[in-house]
């Protein structure tokens, strides 16, 4: 069904898109080029967190990625049955800087030109198995047909805000990771934060999953 957007409040939407290839980086890869065409569709597990659950913890507490000028700082996980999110926390030595590290601006260059913008700060997990979400694009590149499931991992920003230095950005990833080694990854050109590996513990997540809390439990 067909929808249009002005007075309306945003509902969830699936876009039918033609795959675009272009260059490569080494982790990071430009996002496939959207033609959009809006429907209206329930709500999917890998579109965000249960309404119906409360997610437990995982604390990290680490700083990601720094240099002199900037420094990138992962706190925790939020962990649901079918997924997780996380805050990543930027803090630039210069209150005055113009980086922009969540321009999601960026976001539609990239998929405009195929090419991902130096400005742009890049998050990502790589799975036990060769699997990857980044927050390259806007959503993933499943084919949005209904009843379609995404083909790999999700990664998308529900928020995101900050200015003068500091900023801070949620994102929501799908699925919970395999078992085996985890590993969150960052690059961010302008900066000068080059890629970078950071190991995490994928039994935790998936530990932390099974504490997760249904506030309203099916019959």
């Amino acid at each position: 069904m067909k929808v249009e957007a002005q007075g309306q409040t945003r509902p969830l939407m699936r876009r039918r898109i033609s795959k675009y290839s272009g260059p490569v980086d080494e982790f990071f890869e430009p996002p496939p080029r959207y033609k959009i065409a809006f429907e209206v569709l329930p709500p999917q597990e890998w579109d965000g967190p249960p309404r119906d659950a409360v997610p437990a913890i995982v604390p990290l507490e680490r700083v990601i990625a720094q240099n002199d000028d900037v420094g990138v700082y992962l706190a925790c996980l939020w962990v649901y049955p079918t997924g997780f999110e996380f805050e990543v926390f930027v803090v630039a030595k210069d209150e005055s800087t113009k980086l922009k590290p969540f321009d999601f601006e960026r976001q539609y260059e990239a998929e405009e030109d195929g090419e991902i913008a130096p400005a742009q700060l890049r998050l990502g997990f790589l799975f036990a198995d060769g699997a990857k979400a980044t927050n390259i694009g806007r959503r993933s590149d499943w084919d949005r047909e209904p009843g379609s499931r995404p083909k790999g991992p999700v990664m998308w920003s529900p928020e995101s805000g900050g200015g003068g230095g500091e900023w801070y950005c949620k994102l929501w990833v799908w699925p919970l990771p395999p078992p085996g080694p985890l590993q969150f990854v960052c690059e961010w050109p302008e900066a000068g934060i080059s890629l970078t590996y950071a190991d995490l513990d994928s039994a935790a997540i998936i530990d932390a999953a099974s504490r997760a809390k249904a506030i309203f439990p099916s019959d």
